[in-house]
């Protein structure tokens, strides 16, 4: 008598099955692009009952704290306090191809350029996505982390932490390896619609992704629970925390459309000469990521929502963006 089989089996990972439908997602996303907020957004699916299982920013790690790091540490003193000598591309490639038998979902959310030089370390079985943010943006709220007093103490210029391509040309350079050499295509989302259409583009993504939808997706829990649950390095934690990179993300309670604009809009001017080139170097490969986005339903025709989201981030623009944990 035949035996019917079912179309998909699952993975055995020694004693326990890996779900036939597990998921697997990288996020890659420029510095300052409210990619950490974006995870968060996923990471409440832990709280809805969902296995979900977030890796933050690992080769992030290797990039600037590992063994094989690609930029000078700007200050070296700090050198053997914060240095992650686990965090090899091998390493975090197998960390993140390793079974996790109860997971629906493995997420991991990167910064596009760490993996420049070292894309033969892409973990296999992922889908690749991007969430991009105009330059200016960028750039400005990076120009503005620079300029708080501890970080004008230590003196570090952009140039000092981001690559020579400026990030976006790194960016670019990965998204022709992923769809030339690897033949996937790249989801892309922008933070402007991700601030203006929050549910919309949620939605859109998890719709490409697999990965399960909620309309809650936009109310977060404490932070601090949040990165009790991520796969993460301690130390890049602790750079980050110290300069203030997290201050919004997780100080905040959930994502939420803006209601107001800033009348304050930065002139050329008011910007170091580092940025002015990064801005300028980065626009080409932003408008050509731009062009491959998702389009919210509510975009007709896909027309650009002209600062939506205004150039406040110079004084901390996700405030207008995030709701009060207060």
């Amino acid at each position: 008598m035949p035996i019917n089989l079912p179309d998909t089996v699952p993975i055995v990972s020694g004693t326990k099955m890996v779900p036939p439908d597990q998921k697997k997602v990288m996020l890659w996303a420029p510095p300052r692009s409210l990619s950490t907020a974006f995870e968060r957004c996923l990471s409440t699916l832990m709280d809805q009952g969902r296995n979900i299982t977030i890796f933050h920013e690992p080769f992030t790690t290797a990039y600037h704290l590992g063994p094989e790091r690609q930029m000078k540490m700007p200050l070296e003193p700090l050198k053997f306090t914060v240095e992650e000598s686990k965090y090899s591309y091998a390493w975090v490639k197998q960390h993140l191809e390793q079974d996790f038998p109860e997971s629906e979902v493995v997420f991991a959310k990167d910064l596009g350029y760490s993996v420049s030089n070292r894309m033969q370390y892409l973990p296999e079985g992922f889908q690749h996505t991007f969430l991009i943010r105009k330059p200016e943006k960028v750039f400005r709220s990076f120009n503005t982390l620079l300029s708080k007093p501890l970080m004008r103490l230590t003196r570090i210029k952009l140039a000092d932490v981001l690559p020579q391509g400026w990030v976006f040309q790194e960016m670019y350079e990965l998204y022709q390896y992923i769809t030339e050499t690897l033949g996937q295509e790249v989801i892309i989302i922008d933070a402007d619609d991700l601030i203006q259409y929050p549910e919309e583009v949620l939605e859109m993504y998890c719709e490409a992704t697999g990965i399960p939808f909620s309309p809650n997706m936009t109310v977060w829990g404490k932070g601090k629970d949040d990165l009790k649950r991520w796969h993460l390095s301690k130390r890049l934690l602790f750079v980050n925390s110290v300069v203030g990179q997290y201050d919004r993300a997780f100080s905040t309670r959930g994502l939420t459309k803006p209601t107001h604009h800033s009348t304050h809009r930065p002139t050329e001017e008011d910007l170091t000469g580092d940025t002015q080139l990064a801005i300028e170097v980065s626009r080409p490969y932003y408008e050509k990521l731009y062009e491959k986005r998702l389009i919210p339903p509510s975009l007709s025709g896909g027309q650009r929502e002209e600062d939506v989201c205004s150039e406040a981030d110079d004084a901390g623009e996700e405030h207008s963006l995030l709701i009060n944990a207060s």
